[in-house]
């Protein structure tokens, strides 16, 4: 569990008797985290716990023994807790999941939150790839130079993925379809995304 050791180390981290916490605004920090499922509550008697992948990156999961949990409802100053996956079976169309830290099924039934993934548990990517969190904020473009607005995140439509964009005009959003043909280039150095697109497409 390299992500975990590290951020004890470089982030001086506390340990109350595993799980350890860290600062809530490491939490914020876009770059270090990625959004990849949720916990659903206790399955069985063991204190084994349902996991719910998430649609875009659930599968993010699998790449890590190491995860990070925030409760339902999020409330400020609530540090994240580090859970260490000793075993994930599939289970439906979901899966259930043994942790270090959960030993009894009142601990997992109250286990009912967000999961995340530490990017320095990932595999490094290959050239050209991201992950969707590294998308919002960038400036999109179109071919004439004209400004069209921010990303705001990716979603999809059940048949493509979509580019969310907050329209320089009204802030209002729109939808490109990330696809050859509209997104054209993502250039993380200049910070844009430049589309064939219109805002009056929209």
């Amino acid at each position: 569990m390299p992500g975990c050791e590290y951020l004890k180390r470089e982030l001086k981290t506390v340990c109350k008797n595993c799980p350890f916490f860290i600062p809530l605004k490491i939490m914020d920090k876009q770059s270090d985290w990625i959004e990849a499922g949720r916990t659903a509550g206790a399955y069985g008697v063991k204190g084994w716990v349902r996991v719910v992948p998430g649609a875009r990156n659930g599968d993010l999961l699998f790449e890590t023994d190491c995860w990070w949990y925030l409760p339902y409802p999020r409330r400020a100053g609530v540090a994240p807790r580090a859970l260490h996956v000793l075993e994930l079976k599939p289970h439906g169309k979901d899966f259930i999941a043994r942790i270090r830290e959960i030993a009894v099924r009142d601990d997992a039934q109250a286990l009912k939150g967000t999961l995340f993934v530490s990017r320095s548990d990932l595999p490094e990517l290959a050239e050209g790839e991201y992950y969707d969190e590294d998308l919002p904020g960038l400036t999109v473009k179109n071919t004439a130079g004209e400004v069209l607005g921010t990303v705001l995140g990716v979603t999809d439509n059940g048949a493509q993925d979509l580019l969310a964009v907050e329209s320089v005009e009204d802030r209002s959003v729109f939808y490109i379809p990330m696809v050859p043909v509209y997104v054209l280039e993502i250039d993380f150095d200049g910070e844009t995304v430049t589309v064939d697109w219109a805002l009056d497409w929209n």
